[in-house]
């Protein structure tokens, strides 16, 4: 792992390009954070899918701590601590190194979040799903591995103990490939399940896949690649090539299947579209 690999010198001062990024990284994640929080907020409060009774600070808890939520204060974190020192010391490197690494379950597991919500679209209230109860649990149930791979390979990373490591990459990999195959499967036959939303929005999830394929393949980098893939030490157009970049745009897929899924603030033509949409599905 890239906590592994730190060689600079304690001594060594962040480089201006590392600063600079870790100033636009906290930029852009704020302003995701800001986006997120106030159209998830809407969400929340509109469609409701929850058991529990509904509230206003459910609702804000609901969507501060996201998934994409979340990851924006890991990133944002992330590049405080980057700025925090001129002369970081290793316990901040490795700090910095674990942020980067564990930043990546959120977006996996806000995939699975987005293609459940794209059962109920259109839909308002818990449950209503067009998804079969198959469906729903596989969709739930691979946010586990991927939770348990990216832990192992930190921990194994952690404590320099190879056999986790290379059993979190390979756990990873094997989800991603099976991620990867749901997601196809889905888009292919949601077409005739779910509602026009519905379907445009697991298409924009399926359109995150190859710039998940190169987040991971970044992940494995960090793991076994040369120093100049290690986030906290190694080359900072690499990080913002294969991290920053590719992150924004799987996020603002997400955030935008998300908004197809469960659209709010809807002009009157939009309005008339979904409208025409549901009615369509009771001819």
């Amino acid at each position: 792992m890239a906590i592994s690999l730190l060689s600079r010198s304690l001594d060594s001062p962040i480089s201006t390009r590392k600063r600079n990024a870790a100033i636009a990284e906290i930029v852009i994640y704020s302003l995701i954070h800001i986006a997120q929080f106030s159209t998830r907020s809407m969400q929340e409060w509109h469609y409701w899918h929850h058991r529990k009774n509904k509230s206003i600070g459910r609702c804000v808890f609901y969507s501060w701590w996201s998934m994409v939520g979340l990851l924006s204060q890991i990133r944002i974190a992330g590049s405080a601590l980057v700025l925090a020192s001129p002369h970081p010391e290793k316990p901040m490197l490795i700090a910095e190194s674990i942020l980067q690494s564990v930043g990546l379950s959120p977006l996996l597991f806000e995939v699975s979040l987005v293609l459940l919500r794209c059962g109920q679209s259109g839909e308002t209230g818990p449950g209503n799903s067009k998804w079969t109860k198959q469906t729903r649990f596989v969709l739930h149930f691979f946010r586990f591995p991927v939770f348990i791979a990216i832990m192992l390979a930190v921990v194994g990373g952690c404590i320099s103990m190879h056999a986790l490591r290379e059993a979190g990459s390979i756990v990873l990999v094997v989800t991603f490939a099976y991620v990867s195959g749901l997601v196809g499967w889905l888009a292919v036959k949601s077409r005739s399940i779910l509602s026009k939303l519905g379907y445009h929005a697991v298409l924009l999830t399926f359109l995150t896949l190859p710039f998940l394929l190169v987040r991971i393949s970044y992940f494995l980098l960090l793991e076994y690649g040369p120093p100049k893939f290690n986030s906290a030490t190694g080359d900072v157009g690499i990080l913002i090539g294969m991290g920053l970049l590719m992150e924004v745009i799987i996020v603002a897929l997400l955030l935008a299947a998300r908004a197809v899924a469960e659209p709010v603030g809807l002009s009157i033509i939009s309005k008339r579209a979904i409208c025409d949409d549901l009615e369509s599905m009771w001819d």
